[in-house]
């Protein structure tokens, strides 16, 4: 019964799953952050452009966070003790 599943290493498809919901959040930070800062242009509310400015930091932070997950599959993928990435099954 066993025989039907692989016993593949590595991170599967969570790494890329991560990375689209981290590129989501990203997305979605931009978009507040703009209507924020739109609100600040018609209105003038200081709040309105404090809380753009940190969106716009915060997405700053996402976005690094993601270009730091570009490794991702390889630093989740064990090795074998020669150093080389193994291939069960």
């Amino acid at each position: 019964m066993a025989g039907w599943m692989t016993s593949r290493r590595g991170p599967g498809p969570v790494a890329a799953a991560h990375r689209i919901l981290i590129a989501a959040a990203l997305l979605c930070g931009l978009a507040y952050a703009t209507w924020e800062l739109a609100g600040y242009r018609e209105t003038g509310e200081t709040a309105a452009a404090v809380r753009g400015a940190i969106a716009v930091v915060v997405s700053g932070l996402i976005a690094l966070y993601l270009l730091s997950l570009r490794g991702l599959g390889a630093k989740l993928t064990p090795r074998d003790p020669n150093g080389a990435p193994r291939r069960d099954g």
